[in-house]
């Protein structure tokens, strides 16, 4: 299993909203983001790659967007150009036990072509008509993960970023 990391991704270790399987339906859950670790030097695991990890409880994160920091300064914001209201990044989750809450860790892929100027990976993103393949697992999940066309996303600088550039010029 590997591992990786990613300051950008902001809410690693906070609650988020997923969405899983029951075995019946879809369902909305609230869970910490970042699979309890065994290594005592890594705390929590909020990223596996998905072409090693063991993809056997997946689940959906909700998002608008994601992004890259850098030396604590968001450098863009990404979003899937969709008629949705929200996109979802592929993930895995586990359930509670004695040590650690229900928990899930997002899954990262080889850099789209809109994103690879920014990064080598990033968080999987699943297209709208593959949510329900994803979550029921009834197809491979790479065969779902494959990766976007150009211009399937906007990428923005921050508005942070943007009025922190304006004062500068002031």
């Amino acid at each position: 299993m590997d591992i990786e990391s990613d300051d950008a991704l902001v809410g690693i270790g906070k609650i988020h909203r997923v969405m899983v399987w029951d075995g019946q339906r879809e369902r909305e859950k609230e869970m910490l983001w970042g699979l309890h670790s065994r290594d005592a030097d890594i705390f929590q695991i909020p990223l596996l790659k998905s072409e090693t990890a063991i993809i056997d409880r997946p689940c959906l994160l909700l998002a608008n967007a994601f992004g890259l920091v850098k030396r604590g300064k968001t450098i863009y914001a990404a979003s899937l150009i969709t008629d949705e209201p929200f996109f979802c990044i592929a993930a895995v989750w586990r359930p509670a036990h004695r040590l650690w809450p229900e928990s899930f860790a997002a899954l990262t892929v080889p850099a789209y072509d809109d994103l690879a100027p920014h990064k080598d990976r990033h968080v999987a993103v699943v297209r709208p008509e593959d949510w329900f393949d994803w979550l029921m697992g009834t197809r491979p999940p790479l065969d779902i993960l494959q990766p976007f066309p150009k211009n399937s996303f906007s990428i923005m600088p921050p508005i942070q970023q943007n009025f922190d550039e304006l004062l500068g010029a002031a």
